[in-house]
């Protein structure tokens, strides 16, 4: 079936979810194909990502429509192109554990935006152009998020869009299973037109295996390790790194740098198998290897009582032979592994941008340096948005609806 499916996005961000619905790109030597599909429609209120989602080629020219900056509030459905996919990775501050969890009680309003998700389906469906799918990506926290009569907020988004003729499966999943170098887990919903069987996840099992693509879950995972990450930077823009304040670097210099650094890099190049790696390659480091009498009256307090305070692991440092961590908007060290395994700085830009799957010509100076980071930290890692996308589409052109 040669046919192009017509996406819309919704808060877009800086791209990642589209670029990976796009494909047609690389990331680590690995080639990942071109979709069949076309971007009619992108929108996020954040100028930033949308200057930078506009500021690159494989999302902004040619069939691919621009993204606008404006509220999606204040976007009426009749002015979206009809589409075929509607992609939403609708904020996760109010479910965040990073954030202020206060899920759809949230102050600004955030935590019922998936609502504007079902008011545009709605009303493309009263227009006679029904999609034939959508995804909708957010933090984990969503999970445990209630609606006032105490249904969580999943299966309320399930009850509506089942409503509007629909089937709806949602799953966790960890995007290290998926090609991505990072334990990033995120709850994907994922409905199609009620013609068609509901969507099932092993789906991108399947197309993890078939493609050769890196996983945890396989246990094909050196390529994900962050020694491997870490190889031939310095061709690429992005070299550029947001500084800590004194009192945190100073928090930095005193933890030290993990045991394994530069001369051990090329080891995640050799054929060593990932048994084969030296012990020190996977121990990394964190506040707690600071010495009690040198910790801040904070974090005293938590190493004297750690089951009082479940002795998180704040300040971490991701060895080389780790798969990182979940990379966040803040790109702070207290609540992500955001600092760099031997130097004493925060990741650069491009460090980031890998550690989230986006191919290393992917852009992002036409803003802010601390902007960077706050848009790269809410993207959707494009290696998985192709996982997805290619098993979506594959799911719905096996049952041959898509006219």
């Amino acid at each position: 079936m040669n046919k192009t499916f017509k996406v819309a996005s919704l808060f877009s961000g800086c791209g990642g979810l589209d670029l990976g619905f796009t494909g047609g790109f690389e990331f680590m030597g690995r080639t990942y194909d071109k979709l069949p599909t076309q971007i009619v429609f992108a929108n996020d209120k954040d100028l930033d990502a949308a200057r930078c989602y506009n500021a690159n080629i494989d999302l902004s020219r040619g069939i691919h429509a621009s993204c606008i900056v404006k509220d999606i509030r204040e976007i009426s459905t009749s002015s979206i192109p009809d589409f075929d996919i509607l992609l939403a990775g609708f904020p996760c501050q109010p479910f965040s554990s990073a954030g202020n969890r206060k899920g759809v009680k949230d102050n600004n309003g955030r935590g019922t935006l998936f609502e504007e998700c079902e008011r545009i389906l709605r009303e493309k469906i009263a227009s006679g152009h029904k999609p034939t799918a959508f995804v909708f990506e957010n933090v984990r926290g969503i999970m445990s998020s209630k609606m006032p009569d105490g249904t969580t907020v999943p299966d309320e988004i399930k009850r509506r869009m089942e409503a509007m003729g629909f089937r709806v499966s949602t799953q966790l999943i960890c995007a290290r299973d998926y090609g991505v170098p990072q334990a990033r887990y995120r709850v994907l919903i994922i409905g199609v037109d009620n013609r068609l069987p509901t969507f099932d996840f092993s789906e991108m099992d399947t197309i993890v295996k078939e493609r050769g693509i890196p996983s945890h879950k396989s246990g094909n995972y050196k390529e994900l390790l962050l020694g491997s990450i870490l190889q031939n930077l310095e061709n690429f823009s992005g070299k550029e790194f947001w500084p800590y304040s004194a009192t945190t670097q100073h928090m930095i210099d005193m933890i030290g740098p993990c045991a394994a650094g530069r001369n051990e890099l090329e080891l995640f190049s050799s054929p060593l198998e990932l048994e084969q790696l030296p012990e020190a390659l996977f121990i990394g480091k964190s506040w707690k290897d600071i010495p009690p009498e040198l910790l801040p009256p904070r974090f005293k307090k938590i190493y004297d009582d750690p089951k009082k305070y479940h002795a998180p692991k704040f300040y971490r440092r991701f060895a080389l032979g780790e798969i990182n961590g979940t990379i966040t908007a803040s790109a702070q060290p207290e609540n992500c592994g955001i600092t760099h395994p031997f130097e004493n700085r925060r990741y650069s830009v491009r460090e980031i941008a890998r550690i989230q799957s986006f191919p290393d010509h992917f852009l992002f100076d036409a803003i802010p340096l601390q902007a960077r980071y706050k848009v790269i930290g809410n993207a959707v890692p494009p290696v998985l948005g192709w996982v997805v996308g290619t098993a979506l589409i594959n799911h719905i052109t096996k049952y041959a609806l898509h006219q």
